[in-house]
């Protein structure tokens, strides 16, 4: 494997469940698992100490040794320095490398070639999981869980299916990821983006379109929602707040909204020119707006201290 299959790293530090006040029940109360996570980059080290702080024994990989090792040293886990001793043994095998399908399919390859019983968790946010289970000997094995950055921070895991995967495995997982403290959302099939992503994606959608008709700056959009929309989402989904604020008035916004909404298919043009220029956000210090080095180490922290906060109010 000619690359190391850890993702980038945002420079977020180490936030644990204890920081944020997450419940851990563990590996006492579902048995315990023997863990694989294979990629040692932001997500699977933070994947990592999640399995690791629940009780169950936990191993990394990453072709990259050191950051192998430092993964493992932050969540009381093992480094080893091949796929296959990695997943020897294995219960539960967690994918965490980039998010390109075809490493993706690769490190599957190996990982049913070494070990031909343990479930295949895949950490994608965008891969659907058919596309990943082509060419594998026995697709049912195979289910997404998908973390959110940081992965010991952010509560939720979506859990996909494929259409082979069973029922008995998106349970197991589903236990799993519950006991270790985390809130899981199963879906009931696979749909591009699961939920998450595609909610974003309508946002982010709607946003450069209002940027790109003059309407607003980026600053300007950013401001509305993290001084509106954001402090009232970290209470309240969707469905409850056209609740709360009454279906009959919502039936009027979105009579009288939804038909001038941005229906942009692709990349806006405002978001391909920054990219064809280099400019690809805090990793490079220019995106929309400039952004300092500790941009994403400071969001990061901010983040562990909101969810505290939404926590605490639980």
């Amino acid at each position: 494997m000619p690359e190391s299959i850890g993702a980038e790293s945002i420079g977020a530090e180490t936030i644990g469940a204890e920081t944020i006040g997450a419940e851990t029940i563990g590996a006492e109360t579902i048995g315990a698992e023997t863990i694989a996570v294979l990629g040692a980059g932001i997500m699977g080290a933070g994947i990592a100490r999640v399995f690791g702080r629940a009780g169950h024994e936990v191993r990394v990989f990453d072709v990259d040794a050191a950051t192998a090792t430092r993964a493992a040293d932050s969540a009381g886990a093992s480094a080893h320095d091949s796929v296959e001793r990695a997943v020897d043994g294995a219960t539960i095998v967690l994918e965490a490398a980039p998010e390109r399908l075809e490493l993706k399919r690769e490190l599957i390859a190996q990982v049913e070639a070494a070990n031909a019983t343990a479930i295949i968790a895949s950490n994608t946010s965008s891969i659907a999981p058919d596309a990943l289970a082509a060419g594998m000997r026995d697709p049912s094995r195979l289910v997404i869980a998908h973390f959110f950055n940081p992965a010991d921070a952010v509560p939720l895991v979506e859990v996909v299916p494929g259409p082979a995967t069973p029922q008995a495995t998106v349970d197991r997982m589903v236990a799993l990821l519950t006991a270790a403290g985390k809130t899981v959302v199963p879906l009931a099939q696979q749909v591009e983006g699961f939920i998450a992503n595609r909610l974003q994606a309508a946002l982010y959608r709607e946003a450069m379109h209002l940027v790109e008709l003059g309407v607003a700056s980026p600053e300007q959009v950013d401001a509305t929602v993290t001084a509106g929309l954001g402090p009232r989402w970290a209470l309240a989904g969707p469905f409850e707040i056209m609740d709360l604020g009454g279906l009959d008035v919502w039936t009027s916004v979105t009579d009288g909204v939804f038909p001038s909404l941005g229906d942009a298919s692709a990349a806006p043009g405002m978001l391909r020119e920054r990219v064809e220029r280099g400019e690809l956000g805090a990793k490079t210090g220019a995106g929309f707006l400039p952004r300092d080095a500790d941009a994403a180490t400071t969001f990061a922290r901010r983040l562990s201290a909101l969810i505290a906060a939404r926590a605490a109010i639980d």
